[in-house]
């Protein structure tokens, strides 16, 4: 007998099922235009002008204190609101302390401009899907757009901020830090490894990265922050780091998804620590199971699974870490949820 599965779905949707898919449908697209709004207020630095005006500024003030288009300026502002990235009264706009917060603070935990500009980096790379999903074709690190690669950066400071209020909050992880050796598998520019220079002054560090560029630019930041000789740096990829018994600490910064061999490159991390030494893997809690994939969080990472598929790897769940460390001997292994996108699983040599 013929399958029936071919046949076209004849069933005809309700006018209210219209209006609700209607609604989700314009509010991604609502979504998408308050993405390059946000964008375009940090880059001009509109925002941060606004953030000066205690009592709010128009769009006609704003034009004329940055030297902008009038007309471009009073586009993004009521962009701006609609978008509830700002509030008005009587014609004049203002930045809630909360906002300033999450788009200018970026040594705030909750810092979320970083994350705005990796979805607007990743636009050429979106585009490129269009060919990508029918050849496969796949890049890595060094040939994905700059911009991008930049933005990566600069959404990690908020996990970096998290990480470090954690280990404040963990007596025992602090004090080894404070004479200790932190190795940081994945360190990319610095941009961690920097923050942990500044919080404790005495611990040695080390910064472990398979992209040239990345490392000079890491250098470079020490060197301009006068840290250079507290630190240092091995070039390597995360499964051939061979140094044994030199840290601590073992930290990798929401990158272990990305390991070529993710056994190895965990065992490489064990080998690295000192007896009685911890390590720290700061990663995304992606969701085991599909119906988890329906809350923003979720829909955040399932975004950023495009550009993983891109260098042939996948955000994970937590548990596929636990496995991990588990598997090469690790002990005490937990889970520490610190936001919906960002979980710590720590284990103990």
């Amino acid at each position: 007998m013929k399958s029936d599965s071919n046949k076209k779905n004849t069933i005809k949707p309700t006018p209210e099922q219209i209006k609700e898919a209607s609604s989700k449908i314009t509010g991604y697209f609502g979504g998408y235009f308050a993405i390059w709004t946000l964008d375009l207020g940090i880059r001009t630095g509109l925002f941060e002008e606004i953030a000066n005006f205690l009592n709010g500024v128009t769009s006609s003030d704003l034009a004329k204190k940055k030297g902008f288009d009038p007309l471009y300026v009073d586009v993004w502002c009521r962009n701006a609101y609609g978008a509830e990235l700002l509030e008005i009264q009587n014609g004049h706009y203002t930045l809630s302390p909360a906002m300033a917060t999450l788009l200018l603070d970026r040594d705030n935990g909750a810092y979320a401009t970083g994350t705005a500009q990796v979805l607007i980096g990743l636009r050429d790379a979106f585009a490129a899907l269009r060919k990508r999903i029918k050849s496969g074709k796949r890049l890595w690190w060094n040939t994905a757009p700059r911009e991008f690669v930049d933005a990566v950066a600069e959404s990690s400071r908020a996990f970096y901020t998290r990480l470090l209020n954690f280990i404040d909050l963990r007596p025992e992880l602090a004090q080894l830090l404070v004479r200790g050796t932190l190795v940081e598998v994945g360190s990319g520019y610095g941009t961690g490894l920097i923050r942990f220079a500044e919080r404790f002054p005495k611990a040695k560090l080390v910064g472990v990265d398979g992209d040239s560029h990345s490392l000079k630019q890491a250098e470079f930041i020490f060197k301009q922050a006068k840290f250079d000789k507290q630190v240092r740096f091995v070039q390597s990829s995360f499964e051939d780091y061979n140094e044994s018994e030199v840290a601590d600490i073992a930290l990798i910064n929401i990158s272990l998804h990305e390991a070529r061999n993710k056994k190895k490159a965990t065992a490489v991390m064990y080998n690295a620590l000192k007896p009685g030494g911890v390590i720290l893997v700061s990663e995304f809690p992606y969701p085991e199971r599909p119906e988890g994939l329906r809350t923003p969080p979720a829909r955040v990472m399932s975004g950023i699974q495009y550009f993983e598929a891109m260098i042939n790897d996948q955000l994970l769940p937590t548990k596929e870490f636990i496995n991990l460390l588990s598997g090469v001997g690790f002990k005490h292994i937990e889970t520490v949820e610190l936001t919906p996108v960002h979980t710590i699983i720590l284990g103990h040599k």
